[in-house]
């Protein structure tokens, strides 16, 4: 469990020169769009779109003004419970900032996006769900980070699944596809999707529709069942318990919420 200190989601241009960030504890910081610039340990450096950074408690660091183009980003402040998180999560046990590419963004980002909204809403016993959701982020990203590297030709088929998913989120889409796209059996498209980016083939593709969902929801006049069946759903109240379960909220919820600000 940790103590988290400050959750900050951010977009746009930093407004001053530097921004010192916690040095009595760890920073984590994850790039969700454009590029932000950092300065530790004597060195500036760049990071860009789903890039992580892990400085440690101790060490100076700030985030700098970038070249005018726009970030988003998402800050985490805290510090382990105990040293038994430190003894179970190497990651946490370094002295030297961890600069990390992930190549599971979508669930990082679900993560992380819980958190921030549970941080934000400060429902009863929101820090404790705080800290228990940030367990599982950091426990995902030391798994990532363990296996090391990825080899480029899983990346390159990781990248044309996703392309793939892409074109086709509107149909159904199965193991078959994904491996006749890749020229691999079923199998081994499904279990390499898994292995790096931390969801099943359905539950991507699920996370796919219901961010267009979302979109759709809040920019269109649509109804839910317009919707729904327009992203390959024929039953509405599946398409609601996976809106749910996806983005946290009923979609009658957002609705609302078009109908309150029109």
């Amino acid at each position: 469990m940790f103590h988290i200190f400050d959750i900050k989601q951010e977009r746009g241009v930093l407004q001053e020169e530097r921004r010192m960030l916690g040095i009595d504890s760890f920073t984590l910081v994850w790039i969700r769009f454009g590029q932000t610039n950092y300065t530790y340990s004597g060195q500036n450096v760049s990071c860009r779109k789903n890039e992580l950074l892990l400085i440690p408690a101790g060490v100076p660091a700030a985030e700098l003004r970038g070249s005018g183009a726009v970030r988003e980003s998402v800050t985490v402040r805290f510090s382990p419970a105990d040293t038994a998180a430190t003894l179970l999560l190497p990651i946490l046990a370094r002295r030297a900032p961890l600069r990390w590419v992930t190549h599971m963004p979508e669930l990082l980002m679900e993560k992380l996006l819980s958190i921030v909204e549970q941080w934000t809403a400060r429902d009863r016993y929101f820090s404790v769900m705080c800290s228990a959701l940030l367990t599982e982020l950091i426990v995902t990203i030391s798994r990532e980070y363990d296996e090391g590297e990825k080899v480029p030709s899983s990346i390159q088929h990781i990248e044309r699944m996703k392309q793939y998913v892409e074109n086709h989120y509107r149909s159904k889409i199965t193991k078959n596809e994904l491996g006749s796209c890749i020229g691999v059996s079923p199998n081994y498209a499904a279990t390499l999707f898994r292995k790096v980016t931390g969801l099943t083939i359905s539950d991507y593709v699920h996370r796919k529709r219901m961010k267009t969902a979302h979109y759709m929801l809040r920019h269109s006049q649509l109804t839910v069942q317009d919707i729904s069946e327009h992203l390959g759903y024929s039953d509405p109240s599946y398409f609601n318990r996976i809106f749910k379960k996806v983005v946290g909220r009923l979609p009658s919820d957002v609705i609302v919420e078009r109908s309150q600000l029109e």
